[in-house]
């Protein structure tokens, strides 16, 4: 969302400590967002978002005043479709736990930072579009034959059944005399489910998109999603009503789904082996190489707390980041000796040589600019591009550590191993100069305190 798109968010700011709160107005309008209020209570939240309406609302969830940020979220999402990022020095799981509840759009920890606060509001802003599409089109498309395939129901306060619809008797395989006898808990199939339920009911009143274990009349099994709700009367609940959807049929899709992303990534981890195995047969002396390094960086992307998706597509492009090589003549790679400037500007060519072999193959991660990266530094005195600072995948300024780590710990035919303390140094040294600073600490922090080894093909280092 960048340019005139994000120029036409309006934003609330809802922070009771002033200086925290123009601080943040100051990095949003710095970011392109249009701040267009600032609260300091809860109660003020809830008549400012009314009276502007904006895009988001940033909500910290301490608050002075009677209604906190929590209370104040629930009641804005009850009557307005506004969503809410919660601002909080808190993250006990009590307070995220109470916080869930409100279905924010994210969470940010004080104190933020601005790179975290773009990435959250836009991630929330989409949400909230697709969201509102969503829902627009089911308004629009809906039919009566559509609606009838949930299943509708009312019960009273003791959980029996007083009304229901013929797609609830359907999809259960009872009759309308059986379900008079029968109550919610019946349809459970999941003990933990119906605590679940039960909980969550007791505490705020409603359940939303509740996803359980149901069975019907036969034993059959169901994966069901369960919307309930009280129903009140003078404060007190005379009963509730809810809607039971059949996902059963979506989530074996979505299991077939997964099944074949399974096969589908075991395939591309074969072609890259394959690829890798390729340029070690022509560089024997650095056989093992890449996949040390894959192993290493991505040993430091899960220190540093990347998701899965991301250390999985750094381990995948460690194996292969020096395909390029295959360009480069035997007899430079395999050079006892000091090589020339000439053969050096050869091997400085090999992560564009990786990229362009790479970049016509759709991975699901940014394999091809990772390899080309990896050389790169960020003061800007890497190869081949010059880039600088955030210009670098933090992949590949992950890898670009890892890989020095690794080339300066192992043997080289131009000279003996130089042993992981050099390396450890040479990490410590040039940190914020030549090496992300958060990567350079996720690295040492592995081998001074977790213990990491780099185990080589003639003999193992130990940390």
């Amino acid at each position: 969302m960048r340019g005139d798109a994000r120029n036409a968010k309006k934003i609330l700011i809802v922070e009771d400590v002033i200086i925290v709160a123009m601080d943040m107005k100051d990095k949003l309008e710095r970011m392109g967002f249009e701040v267009v209020g600032m609260a300091a209570s809860g109660e003020e939240a809830i008549e400012k978002a009314h009276q502007i309406e904006p895009d988001l609302i940033l909500m910290d969830i301490m608050l002075d005043g009677d209604i906190n940020g929590i209370e104040a979220a629930q009641e804005i999402r009850d009557t307005l479709s506004i969503p809410v990022i919660y601002t909080t020095a808190l993250s006990g799981e009590e307070v995220i736990e109470r916080a869930q509840i409100t279905d924010p759009y994210g969470y940010l920890i004080k104190p933020i930072e601005e790179k975290d606060l773009l990435i959250s509001i836009e991630i929330a802003l989409r949400r909230h579009e697709f969201e509102k599409k969503l829902e627009e089109s089911e308004k629009r498309f809906r039919t009566l034959f559509e609606e009838s395939k949930d299943a509708i129901y009312i019960r009273d306060s003791e959980g029996n059944y007083v009304d229901l619809n013929r797609s609830m008797l359907e999809l259960f395989g009872y009759e309308r005399g059986d379900m008079a006898d029968l109550t919610v808990n019946g349809l459970f199939a999941d003990r933990d489910d119906i605590a679940s339920f039960e909980h969550t009911l007791r505490e705020v009143g409603f359940v939303k998109n509740l996803e359980v274990n149901m069975q019907r009349k036969d034993g059959t099994g169901l994966i069901c999603v369960l919307t309930e709700n009280a129903l009140r009367e003078n404060g007190a609940i005379t009963g509730y009503q809810g809607v039971i959807r059949d996902i059963t049929d979506r989530k074996r899709s979505e299991e077939e789904i997964r099944r074949g992303y399974e096969k589908l990534r075991k395939t591309i981890d074969g072609i890259v082996q394959a690829m890798s195995l390729t340029v070690e047969a022509r560089d024997p002396y650095t056989a093992g190489h890449q996949r040390r390094v894959a192993e290493l960086a991505a040993a430091i992307a899960d220190e540093m707390g990347l998701d899965e998706q991301q250390i999985e597509g750094i381990r995948m492009a460690g194996v292969i980041h020096d395909l390029g090589k295959i360009y480069v003549p035997s007899e430079i790679l395999s050079k006892p000796g000091k090589i020339t400037d000439a053969e050096f500007n050869i091997i400085k060519m090999h992560p564009l040589v990786g990229y362009d072999i790479l970049k016509t193959i759709d991975f699901p991660w940014p394999i091809a600019q990772i390899v080309h990266q990896h050389h790169e530094r960020m003061d800007g005195s890497g190869y081949p591009q010059g880039l600088t600072g955030d210009d670098i995948l933090i992949e590949a300024r992950i890898m670009a550590v890892a890989d020095v780590v690794e080339a300066m710990a192992s043997h080289r035919p131009y000279r003996p191993a130089l042993g992981i303390d050099v390396a450890l140094d040479e990490i410590r040294k040039n940190r914020g100069r030549y090496y992300d600073p958060d990567v350079a600490d996720a690295c040492l922090r592995l081998f001074d305190e977790k213990g990491y080894r780099i185990e080589t093909k003639a003999d193992t280092l130990l940390f």
